[in-house]
């Protein structure tokens, strides 16, 4: 049994792929007022009194759906390699834009950051970790300074990001799928001020690595912009598996090969960034 958090009982189930949850009572942090302000927190198993670097995940569903829960095996996975995992609900669309939602990531970093040695959590090693629209969020978090600013804090306060599948490049997705019009709306302007590659080039950004399905040159250019280094080397294209499953294939003992290679290759990233 995982150990028991304030208002969580943490019990990891693994059966077959698609299987490894933690069972959890029905109430939830809120790290601010609104109902969908709450995360989940689970940690590792240990009886050492030593602090662990923090993974925060931040969920997809084309920021109108999706929830905290829908962790897959990341929440096992993370915590049996020595993270304490924090998955994290946002307010949606249509009762928010995009920007309030980058403003909620802010404030549940902050709460974790407030409540570091509670947990358990090194301050120093702050990581966050989001899949397609969560893939989004996460990227504007690390590079556009207004949100962490606004919670005391600064994109310097993480220490690297994780982008599984996310658009950084906000103009490029909605033409591609016009659709999501419903989300970011017909202005150009909106759409650059929803991209975090325009705010790349900001000072003192944290590292990021990139999964992707497609070879997209915007995607490697923000990776060795914020790595300060080749960008390939910190961007895994997937070849066979679909936006959905690199999400839900990540940290699977049973996943394909393609899977596990993509796995090794983040946790390879988040290795040496958490030394």
């Amino acid at each position: 049994m995982r150990r028991i958090i304030k208002w969580a009982v943490l019990i990891p189930v693994c059966i077959g792929l698609f299987a490894c949850t933690a069972n959890k009572n029905t109430e939830n942090i809120h790290y601010a007022k609104a109902e969908k302000q709450t995360l989940d927190i689970y940690t590792p198993k240990t009886t050492k009194k030593e602090k662990h670097p923090v993974l925060i995940y931040i969920h997809g569903g084309g920021w109108t759906s999706g929830d905290k829960s829908k962790v897959g095996s990341k929440s096992v996975f993370f915590t049996e390699n020595g993270y304490i995992f924090v998955s994290v609900n946002y307010r949606l669309h249509p009762d928010v834009h995009y920007d309030d939602m980058v403003y909620d990531v802010a404030k549940a970093i902050k709460w974790v950051m407030n409540h570091a040695n509670e947990y358990q959590i090194d301050k120093s090693k702050i990581n966050v970790m989001g899949h397609s629209a969560g893939g989004h969020l996460t990227g504007l978090i690390a590079t556009d300074a207004r949100y962490l600013n606004s919670v005391g804090l600064a994109p310097a306060s993480l220490n690297s990001i994780v982008i599984l599948d996310g658009p950084t490049n906000v103009k490029q997705f909605v033409e591609a799928i016009p659709s999501y019009k419903k989300v970011f709306g017909t202005d150009e302007k909106v759409w650059t001020e929803a991209s975090a590659l325009t705010y790349m080039n900001n000072q003192n950004l944290p590292s990021a690595y990139m999964v992707t399905r497609w070879e997209n040159p915007s995607v490697y250019k923000f990776a060795e912009t914020l790595n300060k280094a080749k960008g390939s080397d910190f961007v895994y294209q997937v070849k066979t598996l679909s936006h959905s499953d690199l999400n839900k294939m990540f940290g699977s003992p049973d996943a394909p090969k393609e899977a596990q290679d993509m796995t090794k290759a983040v946790m390879a990233f988040l290795k040496e960034k958490n030394k």
